[in-house]
C-alpha cells in the first residue's frame, strides 16, 4: 500500500478538492469521537493515501471547506459558540479545555441543587411520616432511602 501512494502522483486542483471533500465526509460520517476533523488530522489521512505530498500549508486554501465540515461535526457535541469559533481556529485542545471547565462548573452546580433537593425532600418526608399514615419508606427510591436512614 506505501509502495502504491509512492507510485501515484499527488492529486492538484478539482481532483485534490474532490478527495479532500470526499475525506471530510468519510471523517464526518465516522464522527468525532474516531475522526475528529482537524487541519493535522486531515492532512495525514490524505497523506497516507497518497493524494498529497507536500506540507499541511496544502490545504491552506481549502481552509473555508475544512472550516465548514469542522463546524458540521461539532454542533452536536454541546460546543459553546465562542467554543466552536475557538475549536475551528485550530485551537481544538483549548476547545476542549474550555468545554471542560464549563462543563465541570455545570455537575458542581448541578450537585449542589441536587444535595439542596435532597435534603428538602427528607424534610418533606419526615413531616408525613409525623402527620399521616402512609409508610413512605415504600415509595422512596433506594438511594433516598440510603440518605433517609443515614
Amino acid at each position: 500500500m506505501l509502495q502504491e501512494s509512492i507510485d501515484k502522483p499527488a492529486l492538484r486542483g478539482q481532483e485534490l478538492d474532490k478527495a479532500i471533500e470526499s475525506e471530510l465526509q468519510l471523517m464526518l460520517d465516522e464522527g468525532y469521537d474516531i475522526s475528529p476533523i482537524t487541519h493535522k488530522n486531515l492532512y495525514n489521512r490524505l497523506k497516507d493515501k497518497g493524494y498529497i505530498r507536500g506540507k499541511v500549508s496544502t490545504l491552506s486554501s481549502r481552509k473555508e471547506l475544512i472550516s465548514r465540515y469542522m463546524t458540521e461535526q461539532i454542533e452536536s457535541h454541546g460546543f459553546t459558540e465562542r467554543e466552536k469559533q475557538v475549536y475551528v481556529n485550530g485551537k481544538s485542545n483549548k476547545a476542549l479545555r474550555e468545554k471542560n471547565k464549563r462543563l465541570e462548573k455545570r455537575i458542581q452546580e448541578l450537585e449542589y441543587l441536587l444535595d439542596a433537593n435532597t435534603e428538602m425532600l427528607m424534610n418533606i418526608i419526615q413531616e408525613v411520616k409525623l402527620r399521616g399514615k402512609v409508610d413512605v419508606d415504600i415509595l422512596l427510591a433506594p438511594h433516598l432511602l440510603r440518605n433517609y436512614k443515614g
